[in-house]
């Protein structure tokens, strides 16, 4: 299905923490429920959970951005190292490594707890150098922005250089300024970030209008706007393509979109076309909403999707 390709990813890396217990009683201390943890397990965030992807379905993945050099940038080092990852992240001593902790009672998310510094870091000029030097022999970069910081401030010399040597830049967008995304092949809001940045549609016809347009100010080759579970509709420069999902029992929607832009990259590398691309990340996005949490969609695992069709 895909063949052995190198992919570059950039962004916001962090560290997924669940914390499973049993809930049974509420606190009397405040009207809050007290949870009895009986098991913690470490997963990875953010761009490195992209990097987990892509590794899961074959890839050769190098994996940049910026950390703290801390407890949480330990155990991430030892996450990634049961993957084919090359993980070479810029440590700042003056930030955070990003962690989400989520509190999980009686298979119901109570709660998440966040610990970041965002846009706290300046050692973009190190990162960009590290790209620079990762960025022979890449087949396809993706920037996994989160908007914590690591991104945006080097998002249009990463495109423009990319673009020079003719590899192509696929983006997952966050936050409310897109302009930096400008000449990249192709950017994946969701249904949520494309209404902050472009006004929420008032219907379908609206929405194509208002797609060809973010498409032409930001000169993109192509625009995919993914809507959960209706699937996925893509933009080109000559088509609107719908992609209308199977799955239509959402269990959790953590990690669908790594998913899609994993699936996307590792098909485009292996010289699929954008349409053909699409079509197996909705495949893969339908799989990962079953499951609790971030979880690496394998080759095999779409194949027998497909096969079941």
């Amino acid at each position: 299905m895909f063949k052995k390709r190198n992919i570059l990813v950039i962004g916001d890396i962090m560290l997924d923490k669940y914390s499973h217990g049993n809930m049974n009683r509420i606190s009397p201390e405040a009207p809050v429920p007290i949870v009895d943890i009986n098991k913690v397990t470490f997963k990875p965030g953010g761009a490195s959970n992209v990097a987990k992807n892509l590794s899961a379905l074959g890839m050769n993945v190098t994996l940049l951005g910026i950390t703290g050099d801390d407890p949480e940038l330990k155990e991430l080092i030892k996450i990634l190292r049961h993957t084919d990852i090359k993980f070479d992240p810029v440590k700042d001593i003056t930030i955070r490594t990003t962690l989400k902790q989520r509190i999980i009672a009686n298979d119901q998310h109570l709660i998440r707890l966040d610990h970041e510094d965002k846009n706290k870091s300046c050692m973009h000029k190190e990162l960009f150098k590290k790209i620079i030097k990762y960025m022979k022999n890449v087949d396809i970069i993706i920037l996994s922005d989160y908007d914590k910081g690591a991104v945006k401030p080097i998002s249009q010399e990463v495109i423009e250089f990319a673009n020079q040597k003719g590899v192509k830049v696929i983006i997952d967008p966050k936050g409310t300024d897109y302009s930096t995304y400008k000449g990249a092949y192709l950017v994946k809001p969701n249904e949520f970030e494309f209404s902050t940045i472009i006004g929420k549609p008032k219907n379908k016809n609206d929405m194509v209008k208002k797609g060809k347009q973010l498409m032409r100010e930001l000169e993109l080759e192509s625009l995919l706007l993914t809507l959960g579970k209706n699937g996925m509709v893509l933009f080109s420069k000559d088509s609107v393509l719908t992609f209308p999902t199977s799955q239509k029992d959402v269990y959790d929607v953590t990690g669908a979109g790594d998913t899609v832009i994993s699936v996307i990259a590792a098909s485009l590398a292996s010289n699929k076309s954008l349409k053909k691309s699409c079509e197996l990340a909705n495949v893969a996005a339908g799989l990962s909403i079953q499951h609790l949490g971030t979880v690496s969609i394998s080759k095999s695992d779409i194949s027998n999707a497909i096969k079941k069709s």
